[in-house]
C-alpha cells in the first residue's frame, strides 16, 4: 500500500528544509541574523503557490510542484548568497 503526496504537501516538505537550512546555515556558518522577509522567504513563496495555484493550473510548467520547488530552492540560495557577500 502506497500512499501518494499531494502537491501542496511535496512543496510544503521543501519549504520545511529550505527553512530549517537557512536557519542552520546563516546562525552556524554565516553567523549572521537574518531579518524578518528573509527569515521567512520560502515561506512567502509558499504563499504565493498557495495564493495562485488555481492560476497556474491553466499553465503546464507553473501547475508542476518541481517548478515551486525550485523556485523555493532558488530564492533559499538567494538569501544565502546575499548575506554571505
Amino acid at each position: 500500500m502506497s500512499m501518494k503526496l499531494s502537491n501542496e504537501t511535496k512543496v510544503s516538505l521543501v519549504t520545511v528544509v529550505c527553512i530549517l537550512a537557512l536557519a542552520v546555515i546563516s546562525k552556524n556558518v554565516l553567523h549572521a541574523q537574518l531579518d524578518f522577509i528573509s527569515q521567512y522567504g520560502p515561506v512567502w513563496m509558499l504563499v504565493v503557490y498557495l495564493c495562485t495555484r488555481e492560476e497556474c493550473k491553466k499553465s503546464k510548467i507553473c501547475d508542476n510542484p518541481l517548478f515551486w520547488s525550485i523556485a523555493i530552492i532558488l530564492i533559499t540560495l538567494a538569501i544565502l548568497v546575499v548575506y554571505a557577500i
